[in-house]
Order: C-alpha cells, then sequence, then structure tokens
C-alpha cells in the first residue's frame, strides 16, 4: 500500500481504490458495465462509463482493508515517487531574458521542425527555475528526473518530506509518479523461426526482403523503396527498453544519439550488472522492424534513416515502468530534433478507462506536447484486446498515431486493443502488420524471428511516416498526419478497432490525389481523333493575384488517370472528345474539393 506513504486519509482511500480496483479487474477480467451509446456523425459526446456491481463490491473490500491497515502503514514510510510541480518558471522580471538566451542556443534541428508545425520557443521550453531547485536540495530531496513540460522533478519521498515541500510557496502539488505494468511481448508474443531455404521471397534493388517482404508490401512501403526512399535525412527517435546494436542487421545503422534514462548514463544496451537478461530485446526487436538491413531476411521499413535511441522502460521481475523517465526521454528526442518518434509500450494500470482522456495522464500530456512541436507520435495500442476501452497511455492523445495490429491478410488481430478513448474519440488511429512479424532475433548475431504484438507494428508506422516526410520535407506535421489516417484502408468509415484502417504508405505520398476514369457512356475509351482533359482551380480562377492552375491530364489505355500532391482547394475537372467522322462532341465536367484524395469518373456524353 504504497500511496499510504503520502497523504491524509482523505487522500489516501480514493488513490488506492483506484489503484488496487484497476489491478484487481485487470488481473482477474472482471467485467465492467459499458454504455456505448454517444451520438454520432459529428464528434461523440462523452462516453458513459459505469461501474457494475462486481466492481462496487471489489471496492467496499478494499476500503474496509484499508481501513484497517492505516494505522500500521502509516507507522512505516519508505520512500516513494512523486512528481512535485511548481507554480511558475520563477521570477517574471527574468523570463524574458532568459527565453531569448534560450532561442539563440536552441537546436537548429528542432527549430526548422517547429517552424513546419507554426511553433516557436516558448516559456514550456525553459529549464526549471533553479531557485527552487535549490530550495529542494538545501531540504535534501534527491532529484531523479526533470520536466520542462510538466514543470516538476520526480523525487523519492518520505510522507514528512512530502507535506514539507506542500507548504513551499513556488509548489503547485504533489502528486505520485505513474507505476505501470508493461504489455511484454511474451504475454501474447512468441519467437518463432524462420527456414531461409524453403521460403522464396521476391528481390528488389534495395536487397532481397527474405520473409519481411510481406510487412513491407501490406503497409505500402515496396513502391516506395522503388522509389528510392529509404528514410535519409529522417531523425527517429525510439523510447523503450534497451538496444542491442551489436546484430548483423544493424550494423549499418545511423546513430546520432543515445541514453539510459533509468540509470542515467549515455549507454542504453543490456547491462549485467543492473539489467535482468532480456532487458534490452524488446527495444532491439522493435527498432529492427525500421532499420534493420540484412538482405535476404530482414529489409526494415526506412534503413537509411537516423535514430535517437532512449531506453525508458525496466523490465525487472515487477516489469515496472515510471512515468517520469518516458517524459524526460520524450522532452530530450524533441530538443535533439526528431522527426518521429516511435515507442511499443502502453501503460493501463494506474488509470480507470475514464481517465484514458488524453489529459489525465501526464504521460499523455507530454506526448500530446510533442505532437504539438511538430513531432509525428507514434505508441502501439497495446496488447489487451478485445475488448472495448482497452487502449493506455499514451495513445490516448488526441494527436498522436495509436497503432492497431493486424496478420498479414490485413484483418484485425483479437489481441489488439481497442477504443474508443474515454472521452469517445476513435482510437487506435490506424494499423499495420502486427502478427509475425519479421525483426531480428536477439541475443543473437544474425538470425531473425518472427513476433506478434502491437509493439511490432508500431515501428511499421513511424518508418512510414520518415518515407512520406523525406519525399515531402515541406510538408506541415499535420498534414503529415492526414495524409496517414485519410488514405488508410478504411477511412471512409474508422471504427474502433483499426482506426482509419491498414496504412498505405504509396497513397499517403500521394496525398491528396485526384484520381479516376474517363469512358464512354458504353465503357469504352475515346481514342483518336481530338480529346483534351483539363483541370482547373476554381479557387485561383477567383483570386486574380495567384497563378491560375490550369493543368493537361493524360490517360492510360484503360481511360485512367493520376494526378498526384494537389493543392488544397476546388477544382473542375473537363474532358472533351470530337468524333470528326460522325461530327459529334463528347464531354463531362465534375467539380471536387481536397483534401481528401478524391476519385472521380467521367462520363462523356453527346453534346447537342
Amino acid at each position: 500500500m504504497t500511496c499510504l506513504n503520502v497523504f491524509s486519509v482523505e487522500q489516501v482511500i480514493p488513490i488506492c481504490l483506484r489503484k488496487l480496483t484497476a489491478v484487481i479487474i485487470n488481473r482477474y477480467d472482471l467485467p465492467k458495465g459499458i454504455d456505448r451509446s454517444f451520438s454520432r456523425p459529428g464528434r461523440p459526446a462523452p462516453l458513459k462509463l459505469r461501474i457494475n456491481r462486481l466492481e462496487t463490491v471489489w471496492r467496499l473490500i478494499v476500503l474496509t482493508s484499508l481501513l484497517l491497515l492505516l494505522p500500521a502503514a502509516s507507522s512505516a514510510s519508505p520512500p516513494q515517487k512523486y512528481w512535485v510541480i511548481f507554480r511558475d518558471k520563477g521570477d517574471e522580471q527574468e523570463i524574458s531574458l532568459r527565453l531569448d538566451s534560450l532561442k539563440q542556443g536552441w537546436p537548429d534541428r528542432s527549430l526548422k521542425r517547429r517552424q513546419k508545425a507554426g511553433v516557436q520557443v516558448t516559456a514550456s521550453d525553459l529549464p526549471l527555475a533553479q531557485e527552487y531547485l535549490a530550495q529542494l536540495a538545501a531540504k535534501g530531496v534527491k532529484i531523479e528526473s526533470q520536466s520542462r513540460w510538466i514543470n516538476g522533478v520526480s523525487a523519492s519521498l518520505k510522507v514528512p518530506e512530502v507535506e514539507q515541500l506542500r507548504a513551499l510557496p513556488f509548489v503547485e502539488s504533489i502528486r505520485p509518479v505513474a507505476i505501470f505494468t508493461l504489455d511484454q511481448l511474451s504475454e501474447v508474443d512468441e519467437q518463432e523461426a524462420i527456414d531461409f531455404g524453403k521460403e522464396y521471397y521476391p528481390a528488389h534493388e534495395l536487397g532481397d526482403y527474405g520473409p519481411s517482404y510481406r510487412q513491407a508490401e501490406l503497409a505500402g512501403v515496396v513502391e516506395a523503396h522503388k522509389r528510392g526512399l529509404t528514410g535519409k535525412g529522417v531523425l527517429i527517435g525510439m523510447l523503450d527498453s534497451g538496444f542491442q546494436l551489436d546484430h548483423r542487421a544493424l550494423a549499418g545503422m545511423d546513430l546520432v544519439g543515445q541514453y539510459d534514462f533509468i540509470f542515467n548514463d549515455p549507454d542504453p544496451s543490456y547491462d549485467p550488472r543492473t539489467d535482468p537478461k532480456g532487458q534490452a530485446s524488446h527495444g532491439t526487436g522493435c527498432l529492427s522492424v525500421i532499420a534493420g538491413y540484412e538482405p535476404g531476411k530482414l529489409v526494415g521499413i526506412a534503413p537509411k534513416a537516423s535514430f535517437a535511441l532512449g531506453k525508458t522502460e525496466y523490465t525487472g521481475s515487477e516489469t515496472r515502468a515510471e512515468e517520469d523517465w518516458w517524459i524526460e526521454g520524450i522532452e530530450w528526442l524533441e530538443k535533439m530534433g526528431a522527426d518521429v518518434v516511435s515507442s511499443s509500450l502502453t501503460y493501463r494500470d494506474w488509470y480507470f478507462a475514464s481517465e484514458l482522456d488524453g489529459e489525465t495522464p501526464l504521460v499523455s500530456r507530454a506526448a500530446q506536447r510533442a505532437a504539438e512541436l511538430g513531432m509525428i507520435v507514434c505508441i502501439s495500442a497495446g496488447n489487451a484486446g478485445p475488448k472495448p476501452i482497452t487502449i493506455g497511455a499514451p495513445a490516448d492523445a488526441p494527436d498522436v498515431l495509436a497503432v492497431a495490429a493486424a496478420d498479414s491478410t490485413g484483418a484485425i488481430t483479437r489481441f489488439s486493443s481497442r477504443g474508443p478513448s474515454a472521452d469517445g474519440r476513435i482510437k487506435p488511429d490506424i494499423a499495420a502488420m502486427g502478427r509475425k512479424v519479421v525483426c531480428v532475433s536477439p541475443l543473437t548475431y544474425d538470425e531473425c524471428a518472427r513476433w506478434n504484438g502491437t509493439s511490432l507494428a508500431c515501428p511499421i508506422v513511424a518508418g512510414v511516416a520518415a518515407l512520406v516526410i523525406e519525399a515531402h520535407p515541406d510538408w506541415s506535421p499535420d498534414k503529415v498526419r492526414e495524409a496517414l489516417r485519410e488514405t488508410a484502408s478504411q477511412a471512409f468509415c474508422p471504427d474502433d478497432s483499426a482506426g482509419y484502417g491498414l496504412v498505405d504508405c504509396e497513397e499517403a505520398l500521394k496525398y491528396p490525389c485526384i484520381s479516376g476514369r474517363v469512358m464512354m457512356e458504353g465503357g469504352e475509351v475515346p481514342n483518336g481523333d481530338l480529346f483534351i482533359f483539363t483541370i482547373e482551380s476554381l479557387d485561383s480562377r477567383k483570386r486574380l493575384s495567384d497563378v491560375h492552375f490550369v493543368s493537361s491530364i493524360q490517360i492510360d489505355h484503360f481511360g485512367r488517370f493520376e494526378l498526384p500532391c494537389v493543392k488544397d482547394g476546388r477544382y473542375e475537372l473537363l474532358s472533351i472528345w470530337v468524333n470528326r467522322k460522325e461530327k459529334k462532341t463528347f464531354s463531362d465536367t465534375r467539380e471536387i474539393q481536397v483534401p481528401p484524395s478524391a476519385s472521380v469518373n467521367l462520363i462523356l456524353k453527346a453534346q447537342p
């Protein structure tokens, strides 16, 4: 009952009830009554959650136990980790001077990415006030983590220390650091050996994909690789359990930064002195899905991207993760200038489903802030399906891409966590292959294996995002996210299992695209004589200051046409065919609005 070491009786009981009830319900699979009736279409009303009688009984049992154990628990007070959140960033008169100095020294890569998002360096980026840190140090507080965005520190404290710190004028609040149980690969995932001698897979200029071909093909990546896109020039950040880089498939990876936020050292690899066996396995496998390159065995989604690796999760006997490590890690990646973040860890146990609203969990706030600053943040949806509302944090944040898992046919797996979010938003956002995904086999030099889990689907989507950014470095982060969602397989009817559907790199690269067919009323394709097919911007026609856009479009022998990456706006499509022999004119015209991408068929009809 570690919560009892912090608060008064009135504060202890609700917190402990929340934690213990959630653990009991999750562990023993107790049902929660769910009223899924909310208004659609339009923005859904907040989801109404009601706790059934069984959960109420558990609450009473836990409450009784707490009241009986309270005196003994209060007498023993081992330190626990808490957030100490400050009211401000210090003296207001000095903030402007500090901010000017901060802007001058801010990394260029981060600034350029922020500019695409329309965001500058602000007071939230300022380091914590030194005078506040000094006062904490004077009271013997040993700071473990700092967060600029949360404006606070984490530290291990005892009850008397917590009460003393509460009284400080610059302290706004103190709250426990959330502790979670990780969605481990071993729970629903297994390694499956690959017999390379019995399977044939198509070869390609980038190298033989081997058994990794299907995960690339299903995500529309093979065509992107044919165009020469490999993620070059894009910085991908990964936050996970650690990384072993001595596998041959990772030998050519461009590593620009790494850090262990658990033990505060620059090496996130396995350390036998402090880490349990297999500590780095999860992170290594996920990394290889993007960065791996071993012809004939594995070709990653974006193998020539640059990478920054943060170790933020400890896979000890209790498989605990603490949110301060993750928050510190994502702030580090943002300042370094990462364009994309892939984190295949989802946290659920600390919160009730009703609290997974993208705002209550601090990790979700941090992930949302990272997205607002221009990062494409990809988070695994979790392996708690098929029950509804099993998406965890920070996948619940609005602008985070929560990634579901599909099998090789594109069907969503049973284990993939379902949405919606607590406030009724579509979650997950997108899906990729997450069953029998090929990645390196950790603790080996050159072996590969197949794994299952949303943990493997997440880096596929992150890799696709890197390819899109490489192809369109001028696109805003919002447009990248929009392109990934709106070109996915079921963007026309998103749901709480797959979100907008399977990611499609090929279509996202062309977003928004105008495509379709031109044909006669009988279905034949016009040929010979005089044929004209144009697309005209109706918006620039009305704005004389703009360059008037008129483009001639070619069709193939099936009548198909495609115009990729058009600007947002209204367009008129006009097709005319003149049959000189019969002296007849056939035509059709359509008006469309993009985005999203539009598919339209023009049927040429005889004109009087």
